[in-house]
């Protein structure tokens, strides 16, 4: 099978392949075997870039023995504009969430928890999601406090 693109879906496949990789390495102190072959690929594809007069979207990197994103990738792609947009949105949820579920079993207890329907947990947590929801809209923030309990007496 033959695929076949033009020069504007080549570089829309570009933007796809710097998002997934985006996802799969930026928090990973090291390389993760699991996704080597996704990066092969992805060096065959941005391999392709003379092919499609767009070698200015990617440099080759004599150091890493690798092609990497170029700045004028960086200055023409949406890409990390849409990365940017996913963690923030994906901060206040995990963070809602995971504030909304703690409240549930600090208000009933474990074991009255794990004796709800799912019907009735995620009720229960998105009354208190929109606690959270209408706070961290009006205040961002401003009105979290940690206190940390070192362990020392």
């Amino acid at each position: 099978m033959k695929i076949e693109m033009n020069q504007q879906e080549y570089e829309l496949l570009l933007d796809m392949i710097y998002i997934a990789d985006y996802v799969f390495h930026t928090y990973l102190g090291e390389e993760d075997p699991g996704t080597e072959k996704y990066r092969v690929f992805e060096q065959k594809i941005m391999s392709w870039a003379k092919d499609f007069e767009l070698e200015n979207l990617v440099d080759w990197d004599k150091e890493y023995n690798q092609f990497l994103p170029s700045d004028d990738f960086f200055e023409r792609s949406e890409s990390p504009d849409y990365i940017e947009n996913f963690e923030v949105n994906s901060f206040w949820e995990q963070l809602i969430d995971r504030l909304a579920v703690r409240d549930i079993f600090m208000k009933y207890g474990e074991k009255d928890v794990k004796k709800m329907s799912d019907k009735e947990f995620l009720l229960k947590r998105n009354e208190f999601r929109k606690k959270y929801e209408k706070e961290f809209e009006s205040n961002g923030l401003q009105n979290i406090q940690i206190t940390v309990n070192s362990g020392e007496k």
